[in-house]
């Protein structure tokens, strides 16, 4: 079984309209919501293409009541612990006279000490019957830059096989890898953060993603957005090219790519594979305009188009 995480979940709501008219009042075309946050978006990649997960983390207040409801419609299995404080609504707004994106999110939550605690608590025993567990976006208030390591040692010390997945940014990155999880998966202003330097050419970006296998981390997948994916493994570093699709929204590609790497990961647990099921899945993401909502016969097909190389 796959469980994700989500610290910070979210109602997602996307409004489309032809442009936005500053100072000024604009009707949407299509307006759309979802329930969000990385871990819940990976969650619906997974359940889109047939496999068993559950959507775990942190919601509260009327904004939680509606995450929990849109969770129930799509058929998502959940768990998410209880907070006093209101969860977030963040905004897409897409134009489509330019392709322009703009997100606007609300203040996170404030996590209390004993709300940690008992979501600790229900992890320590998820993890022993989980395969793979995400751990997926920024931490809310209250709680520490080490709590995704708190929750990777937690979960190797209940089950050693469990492999976990961290995909986060910042000093929540920084600090997690130091609990060396299975996977990563920055994007380049990501990893030029947790590097410290620019990542301008293919030279400097193979040289961070090895730099980080050394460290312990087994799969290290650097997402270039429109320029694809450099990723490490086995001491050998590859790019994936992207393929030429019509975009209808960007937002929660990565997401996508983690979610079907995952699935593909634990079905046949071949890393290589699982990375181009993981670009796949991105890639019918760009199609939709919700996060993690794949077509999973649009990703099989995807999926065998995908070329990828040694570098």
């Amino acid at each position: 079984m796959i469980a994700t995480v989500t610290l910070n979940a979210a109602i997602d709501k996307t409004i489309i309209c032809h442009q936005v008219k500053s100072g000024g009042i604009t009707r949407a075309e299509e307006a759309l919501a979802v329930a969000g946050g990385k871990g819940i978006n990976v969650a619906r990649t997974v359940f889109k293409l047939g496999g068993e997960v559950l959507a775990t983390g942190l919601a509260g207040g009327s904004n939680g009541a509606i995450i929990r409801d849109l969770l129930e419609q799509e058929k998502i299995d959940y768990h998410l612990v209880e907070l006093r404080d209101n969860s977030r609504m963040c905004l897409t707004i897409i134009e489509k006279c330019n392709q322009t994106i703009t997100e606007l999110y609300d203040p996170s939550p404030v996590v209390q000490p004993e709300e940690w605690e008992n979501f600790k608590r229900f992890m320590s025993k998820l993890a022993r019957k989980a395969d793979l567990i995400t751990l997926d976006g920024s931490l809310p208030s209250g709680l520490s830059d080490e709590a995704y390591g708190e929750l990777i040692f937690l979960i190797r010390k209940a089950n050693e096989r469990c492999k976990v997945i961290l995909d986060t940014s910042g000093q929540a990155l920084q600090k997690g890898i130091k609990a060396k999880p299975f996977m990563i998966k920055p994007n380049r202003d990501e990893m030029e953060i947790l590097i410290g330097h620019s990542l301008s050419d293919k030279e400097e970006q193979i040289k961070a993603v090895k730099t980080l296998l050394e460290e312990g981390i087994e799969v290290v997948v650097l997402s270039l957005g429109n320029k694809g994916v450099v990723f490490g493994y086995n001491r050998a570093v590859y790019q994936v090219d992207p393929l030429a699709v019509e975009v209808k929204s960007p937002v929660g590609c990565g997401d996508a790519l983690v979610g079907g790497f995952a699935h593909r990961f634990l079905g046949a647990g071949d890393v290589i594979e699982a990375v181009k099921y993981g670009v796949a899945s991105a890639t019918s993401n760009l199609t939709s305009k919700t996060q993690g909502n794949v077509s999973r016969t649009q990703v099989e097909e995807f999926s065998r188009l995908i070329k990828l190389y040694q570098v």
